[in-house]
């Protein structure tokens, strides 16, 4: 499977935001509402910028936006690298969209010196646990997130491709 990864920016908004209002479920336990605006996809831009997350859209091999990653190289709380966001178009699910993103992920971090990383799942989102439990991932601890919501963290080691 190809997919490319573009720098979020401006001009990836519209796609964002048709990539993560096709995941009601996801929107609905991370932001309590099933439908995201322009405005709740700037504030997203806005706080990876400020917290120097790198955010991606992904496209399949026809140009169709396909999902988003967003990673922070350095949590200032714990000094590991965090995966804060891979998040796949509902018509995309199941069909391999996340593992392939995620062996892109793991070949640039393979290529920055990253051994391991970070992620939270939210605890009400089952068909992420089952994801990344599938990827490797082993749960650390539980933990909450700024909003009160109740997340387990994760880590896992990179592979390498």
């Amino acid at each position: 499977m190809i997919l490319n990864f573009i720098r979020s920016s401006n001009a990836t908004l519209a796609d964002e935001r048709e990539i993560m209002n096709a995941n009601p479920f996801f929107n609905r336990i991370s932001k309590d509402k099933e439908q995201l605006a322009d405005a709740d996809i700037e504030a997203e831009h806005r706080d990876a910028e400020a917290a120097g997350a790198e955010r991606y859209v992904i496209y399949d091999d026809m140009g169709r936006p396909a999902g988003i990653i967003e990673y922070l190289m350095t949590n200032p709380n714990d000094a590991c690298t965090w995966i804060g966001l891979l998040v796949i178009s509902g018509q995309c699910q199941g069909k391999g969209y996340g593992r392939s993103a995620l062996a892109w992920f793991d070949r640039v971090m393979h290529g920055r010196g990253v051994a391991s990383h970070r992620l939270g799942v939210l605890a009400d989102n089952h068909p992420a646990h089952a994801f990344w439990q599938s990827q490797g991932a082993a749960a650390v601890k539980p933990a909450v997130l700024p909003d009160g919501k109740p997340i387990v963290i994760y880590e896992r080691i990179v592979r390498r491709s």
